[in-house]
This record gives structure tokens, sequence and C-alpha cells, in this order.
């Protein structure tokens, strides 16, 4: 039996525990820890396991390590649980810096053995997102273009913003489909609260094999869309991952005409985080590489900064001259 703990007792840390305690008959939750005794405390009660003071002696006896908090905090926990040589599932973005987030790496050089070291991007184990990949696996890739937006909230201003929030997700499933680096970045986005993070956003990537990638992410307006399109040579696809439905229009050619045949494609639920804590298991347990690594994790944080950079760019232009005065 695994026995995993809990480091950061936000968000991210109470929906990777619920996924793994869902799994009881592989893994045993043996506690929580959160720099906020009564953060953690709260959550240990909430689900019933036991509330870690402190990491020394939960290390002792834990095979593996869930890392949430705030991404101020996860890299000095997932540090700290890889040199004690547990295996790790972190939720992104990895750090609040590029920099800081490459040091993990330094980490897994210095682990008691080669540790598995995966980053929780839930998506990626999503039934629809599975089944879009497979659709498209011997398929020659033209572009893809994504839209994911959260209807505009009140309350207070969010953390992150939209492109590392939201956007990463869709960043993650491009380089994972291509398997190839971005080549170029063009951006826009706007903030709805002054002061504050991006909440809208709109990113045109060329990665190295060609493929064009247009991604759009929002928390500005009124709609709640999860929506992927994947042009290929022979077919246009869509999924919607909140409906789980996938359409896809396919053409064939014979002599002297086109034929399109249209397929629809709905699947079953699937909670993407338990899948996702499952596969983790597995990867602990054969000692096997995980679907997303650091490596890729820090691709995608690189490209939402980057991302970002242009936003700001555009943000920053001189006032642009109207008029007849204009030349």
């Amino acid at each position: 039996m695994v026995r995993a703990i809990v480091l950061g007792a936000g968000v991210a840390g109470e929906r990777h525990a619920r996924a793994f305690r869902a799994l009881a008959d592989r893994c045993v939750l043996a506690g929580v820890y959160d720099p906020n005794a009564d953060a953690a405390k709260q959550l240990a009660m909430e689900l019933g396991i036991p509330w870690l003071e402190t990491l020394e002696p939960a290390f002792e006896e834990a095979h593996v390590a869930i890392v949430g908090g705030t991404a101020e905090q996860r890299p000095a926990l997932a540090r700290a649980a890889l040199e004690r040589g547990l295996d790790v599932l972190i939720e992104p973005p990895l750090a609040p810096t590029v920099e800081l987030a490459h040091s993990l790496l330094s980490a897994i050089v210095r682990a008691p053995r080669r540790p598995i070291a995966q980053v929780a991007f839930d998506e990626h184990f999503d039934p629809t997102v599975r089944e879009l990949r497979a659709l498209v696996a011997d398929q020659t890739l033209i572009a893809v273009h994504a839209e994911r937006m959260n209807p505009a909230a009140a309350g207070p201003t969010p953390e992150l913003d939209v492109v590392s929030e939201l956007m990463a997700q869709d960043l993650q499933f491009v380089m994972a489909l291509t398997g190839e680096p971005i080549a170029a970045t063009q951006a826009a986005g706007r903030r709805i609260r002054r002061g504050g993070p991006i909440d809208h956003a709109q990113a045109l990537l060329v990665m190295e094999d060609d493929l064009v990638a247009s991604l759009v992410a929002s928390r500005a307006g009124a709609a709640h869309v999860r929506r992927i399109w994947v042009t290929t040579t022979t077919a246009e696809i869509m999924a919607d991952l909140d409906t789980r439905l996938i359409e896809a229009v396919r053409t064939t050619s014979k002599v002297g005409r086109h034929e399109s045949i249209a397929q629809r494609v709905e699947l079953p639920f699937e909670d993407p985080a338990v899948v996702q804590a499952a596969a983790f298991l597995r990867y602990h347990e054969r000692r096997t590489s995980p679907d997303v690594g650091i490596g890729q994790a820090i691709a995608c944080q690189e490209a939402a900064l980057a991302i970002l950079k242009r936003i700001e760019l555009i943000a920053h232009r001189p006032a642009m001259r109207r008029g007849p005065q204009a030349a």
C-alpha cells in the first residue's frame, strides 16, 4: 500500500487529496502539512486524516508526496520531499519564477534514488482529451485552436493571471501533441481590474514543426467554455471538454470528387484528477517516467512568460496618433 502525504492545504492540495482518497485500495493518505497550521488542521479534519505538525517524521513513513500550496511554497516543499527520496506530484505552476522552477531539476539530481516527478496537468488525463489525442495520432497536424473561458467573478483580485491559471492547460496540450518547442510567439490581452493580473489573453504560437496554435483564455465575460479544435490534412475535429463530446468531419478523396464523413463521439464521465492519481501510483510502482514531467512543465511556464511579456509589450506601446496630424 502506497503511503502519501499532502504538502499544502489549499485548493490544489484538497483536490488531489480527494482524488487519492478515491483510490483507497492502492493508497492511504498519511497526513497533511501546511505552513499555515490552521489550514492543515481544517483539511485534515475534513478528510479524516492526520494533521502533520512537522515534516520530518512524515517523510520517514511516506512513499510519495502531493505538492500543492501556493506557488511560492511549492519549490521548497517539492525539494524537501525529493531530497528525502519521495516521489512527487506537483501542482503547476511549479514556482513563482522560471528560475525557481529550474531549481527542482537539481533536487532531482540530488535525490537518493531516481525519483518520479510528475506535474499535475489534470486535463492531460481527461477522457475527452485522451480520445482527441488518439484520433489525431496518425494524422498530419496543421493547426490547433483552443478557447477556455470562465465567467467574471466578484470578490478579491485573482492571484494568478489568466495565462498561468487557464491557458497553461492548452499550452501543455499543444506541447504534448506535437512534441516540439515553440518557434515564435505573438499575444495580446487586457486587464479588467486596474493593477490586477491579465484577465483576457489571446496567443498565436508557431511550433518548430510549423503547427499553428491559437489560444484564447478569459475570465472577463459571462460564458464558461472549454473547447479545442484540431485541423489536420484530412479532418476538422472539435472537442468540448464540458459536454465530453467530440465531433469530427473527415474528407476522403476519390477520383473526381471529395466526400465528407461526420463522426460523433460521446465520452463517459471520468474524474481527470482520479485518473491522474492512478497514473502517478502506477509510475511510482513500476518506476517508469510520467507522461508530464518537470521539463515539460518548465517549457509551459516559459511559454506562459513569453506570452505575458508580449501582452505587456503591446499594453505599454506609445499612444497611436490619430487624425490629420498623424504621419
